[in-house]
């Protein structure tokens, strides 16, 4: 597991400027065992400062011809739309050289001039069409033509469904969601140029009328006419890969008849496009078939982000879903990987302001809670919702493995674009409003916490694009759910269990880094499986917190006043500091390692606990608890589930003896 805000550190430190003091109280107090002091604030990620006109949030009607105020303007122009302006960074590799278009005279009919073209970064461009060429043509298997052919037909609502694993049958059941596009490769050739469009009459993510009627109107909001692309591609008016040669040049050659349609033809790889999608290309013009950002993409993410926040149990896969349907628009031939990450950056910053907007307010929780109750209902009798699922295996959940989420996530963030190490290293920022985005994922963080989360896990700067998004391009969003990638302050997290959910238990999956100190509160389990350095300590208070990795605990020192600590990971604990025990159990599985302290060790008024696993020890079973350089005290009690024991102390050792 990486860490990608770990690569920037020094960047992060330029932008945490807002840094608010606060009071370290505990249990632990009334012992005089202090809290391990961490740095002692907390961190706040402000907004980007100006130049940053219009942010998204606020000004995301302007996508339309008029906005929030019902004003009238120019959703075509980028001095009254914030969503071309966040793809600004295009401006630097290719453009249209038409002043007057760019300055105001975009429209829906398209440019016709294209004679003052001009490819300004040549590397990028070429390796653009490069990488289309790669997964294209000979490179493609029959599997992958298909399955791009399902999603360029599909509604993406209804694609997307495939996210939710084990719950997408229940989910399809309760909205009534269904598709009219269904083939497989004994049925369909995809090889075939066929002369017909299909589209798909099914019913995208459900009925207005289903049991999960308020979802689908939530779904409506996020895919509402401020999630158009088309703004953007008549502003950009970029050639579509099946229009460009190997370097990016669009060479017209003539044109050709399928059916009853005549297309242009160009200079280009003749097998590009899936021949099963020939037909349903874009026949009125160049002027009106831009290829920057994707809308198939854009519309994807929408769709991803609307689900996951209904059920933020499948977050994660429900954007990787996302990010592979985005993909496939490549391997269709459709879409190149710039157009596909320009429709990541829209659809990510669209979803953020539909989240945001008070009047989208109710709608939202109605959503959210109305899924809930329904997948819960469905559940089998003790079992959680988030157990479920994950309940699945590779075979018959294609996104059952986190750690291949996270890398595909990833490299479709910038593909096979190098990073510029000559550019100026630009400091991780999170717009204003994104952190809406991890609201029912990480519900038991304020708002503040959420940006600091996405702060610590966007990515490094320096790719095509994303320097130029106002931050939204850099957000991982699958990384973040995985919570902090660093403290770079003083982090308290509370968890109330009786809310149920993520509230009552989580698991951080980063290897978590920076100066902080992790504060455990509530009632609720926190679950830490990185390889973590933080080296601020960290104090457990209340519920229990689970360290399940030899360096779950950082590299500070320990206090646990209240709660439960449990060392969970097979090969034992590493403490670098001290570590202190006024309250609270410490609980401990006999199969697992034990707790090495490399500093003192301090056990007043604690529980220690044992488990083992519904076996009964041998007797003269000996179970290694602790070792430090020196131990002080004892444990007041010991609960074995009654399995008799008996303690043996020394100088810098804890075990028991099974009697």
């Amino acid at each position: 597991m990486t860490n990608p805000g770990a690569r920037f550190p020094l960047l992060r430190s330029t932008l945490l400027a807002s840094l608010t003091a606060f009071g370290m109280t505990s249990h632990a107090q009334a012992f005089d065992t202090p809290e391990p002091s961490g740095i002692g604030f907390k961190i706040g990620v402000p907004a980007p400062p100006a130049p940053y006109p219009l942010p998204v949030t606020q000004n995301y009607h302007n996508q339309t011809s008029k906005n929030a105020k019902g004003e009238a303007v120019n959703a075509y122009d980028d001095k009254d739309n914030p969503v071309i302006e966040i793809l600004s960074g295009f401006k630097r590799i290719w453009t249209l050289g038409d002043e007057k278009w760019a300055g105001g005279g975009a429209n829906g009919d398209g440019p016709t001039d294209y004679s003052k073209v001009k490819i300004l970064n040549p590397d990028i461009w070429t390796e653009n069409m490069r990488y289309v060429l790669s997964v294209t043509g000979r490179n493609r298997t029959d599997a992958d033509a298909l399955n791009a052919y399902l999603n360029d037909r599909r509604s993406q609502g209804y694609s997307v469904i495939e996210g939710l694993g084990p719950l997408a049958a229940w989910y399809r059941e309760g909205a009534g969601a269904t598709t009219t596009i269904n083939h497989t490769l004994e049925d369909f050739n995809v090889n075939d140029v066929i002369t017909k469009r299909e589209d798909d009459k099914g019913t995208d993510s459900g009925s207005s009328d289903s049991e999960l009627k308020d979802f689908v109107a939530f779904m409506k909001l996020m895919r509402g006419p401020e999630g158009s692309t088309s703004p953007s591609k008549y502003f950009y008016s970029t050639p579509r890969p099946w229009r460009m040669s190997a370097k990016g040049e669009v060479i017209e050659t003539g044109t050709e008849t399928i059916g009853d349609k005549t297309f242009e033809r160009y200079e280009t790889e003749p097998d590009v496009t899936v021949p099963a999608l020939r037909y349903a290309r874009e026949n009125r013009g160049r002027g009106k078939d831009g290829g920057f950002p994707s809308g198939h993409t854009n519309a994807a993410y929408l769709a991803a982000i609307a689900y996951a926040y209904a059920v933020p149990e499948r977050f994660s896969e429900l954007l990787t879903k996302a990010s592979e349907l985005g993909d496939t628009r490549i391997v269709a031939g459709m879409h190149s990987p710039l157009d596909v990450i320009g429709g990541r950056i829209t659809a990510t910053a669209i979803a953020a302001a539909v989240l945001q907007d008070p009047k989208v307010a109710d709608a939202k929780r109605a959503a959210h809670e109305e899924v809930q109750a329904y997948l819960t209902r469905r559940l089998p009798q003790g079992q959680t919702l988030q157990a479920f699922a994950h309940s699945a295996d590779k075979s018959t959940d294609r996104f059952a493995d986190a750690a291949t989420n996270r890398a595909d996530f990833r490299t479709r963030m910038t593909y096979s674009f190098s990073r510029d190490m000559a550019a100026p290293r630009a400091a991780m920022v999170v717009p204003d409003g994104a952190e809406v985005l991890l609201e029912t994922r990480l519900p038991y963080l304020d708002a503040s916490q959420r940006r600091a989360v996405l702060f610590s896990t966007g990515i490094e700067s320096g790719y095509p694009l994303l320097d130029d998004s106002q931050g939204w391009g850099r957000i991982n969003l699958v990384a973040a759910a995985a919570g902090y990638g660093a403290f770079d302050g003083d982090v308290t997290v509370t968890m109330d269990a009786a809310a149920g959910g993520f509230n009552a238990r989580d698991r951080w999956a980063n290897d978590i880094s920076g100066p902080g100190r992790l504060a455990k509160a509530g009632s609720g389990v926190l679950e830490l499986v990185g390889a973590n350095s933080y080296s601020g300590g960290t104090a457990i208070r209340d519920g229990m917190l689970v360290a399940a990795s030899s360096t779950a605990l950082g590299t500070g020192s320990v206090l646990v006043s209240g709660g439960t600590l449990h060392l969970a990971a097979q090969q034992g604990i590493n403490i670098d500091g001290d570590y202190s025990q006024t309250g609270g159990i410490l609980l401990v599985d006999a199969k697992n390692g034990p707790l090495h302290i490399k500093g003192k060790a301090a056990i007043k008024g604690a529980v220690l606990k044992l488990t083992f696993g519904g076996q009964t020890p041998a007797s003269g079973s000996k179970i290694e608890v602790l070792t430090a350089n020196s131990i002080n005290g004892s444990f007041a009690s010991i609960e074995t589930d009654g399995v008799k024991v008996r303690p043996v102390y020394t100088g810098t050792a804890l075990s028991v003896i099974v009697e």
